[in-house]
């Protein structure tokens, strides 16, 4: 196997509470983020760690800097935040920047994909514009990270909440040969889908899970996860999603 050049450590939707001893759906989401973080990072040390949105349920900036300072207790390297529709960005904005992460043949683009007060995802005109020239400069191979899904991922109330002008958004990805893949969350679920040769993956969340087999809300009993993402020289993807064992389990309740 080709060697990676970068290895990217996908979490999301961590819904943290400014109160870090509040439980939600059987879950403390501080808990339950530090549990996975333990069990990614005592397993494999990223080169990246990309976090793509909700980051909390209480978005105030006191939940992002306990957010940022958990992150930075395991991993002091590059680090991306993309913000979710649970997120508000005043409040983000003095923690966290929305800029590419560049490695020699491959670079993590952010696509703000929320629209603060609504569910559904958007990207603006003005996104856009910036998606487009931020891929025109770029060299080598291309991931990019959002928030909310860009296709049907095959559960209807979660297909209803995608990102609305998904079409203007994939017509610009499609214009890049060289953009590989875009990663989300916002389903709080595993999923891959294919748009011609554009690779889309969702990803679990660090807290709670949805069921991937009813069309109406409903809570699944899967562990917590994340995914890891080995980005190769040649533009290859080996990814796969891992969650919480049995054991790691215990104290996150």
């Amino acid at each position: 196997m080709i060697d990676s050049e970068c290895t990217v450590l996908h979490i999301t939707d961590c819904h943290l509470f400014e109160d870090t001893t509040v439980v939600k759906n059987g879950v403390n989401p501080f808990a339950s983020l530090r549990a996975v973080l333990t069990a990614a990072c005592d397993t494999k040390t990223p080169d990246v760690v990309v976090a793509s949105g909700d980051i909390a349920h209480d978005p105030v900036p006191e939940t992002y800097r306990a957010f940022n300072d958990m992150i930075r207790s395991f991993h002091e390297g590059p680090f991306m935040v993309t913000p979710g529709n649970h997120d508000i960005w005043n409040s983000m904005q003095p923690v966290f920047e929305l800029q590419p992460v560049e490695f020699s043949s491959w670079t993590v683009v952010p696509l703000d994909t929320h629209v603060e007060g609504q569910v559904s995802g958007e990207v603006s005109y003005e996104t856009i514009l910036w998606l487009q020239q931020c891929l025109e400069h770029v060299n080598g191979h291309v991931i990019v990270v959002g928030h909310h899904p860009l296709v049907d991922i095959g559960v209807a109330w979660l297909d209803a909440h995608q990102v609305r002008n998904a079409t203007d958004v994939l017509s610009v990805l499609q214009m890049h040969q060289n953009v590989q893949a875009y990663i989300c969350g916002h389903v709080h679920l595993e999923s891959y889908k294919q748009h011609h040769r554009l690779k889309l993956w969702t990803t679990p969340s660090t807290c709670w899970q949805f069921a991937s087999d009813i069309d109406t809300f409903a809570l699944s009993p899967l562990a917590p996860g994340w995914r890891w993402l080995e980005l190769h020289l040649d533009g290859m993807i080996d990814t796969r999603v891992e969650r919480l064992s049995m054991s790691q389990l215990a104290g996150i309740s």
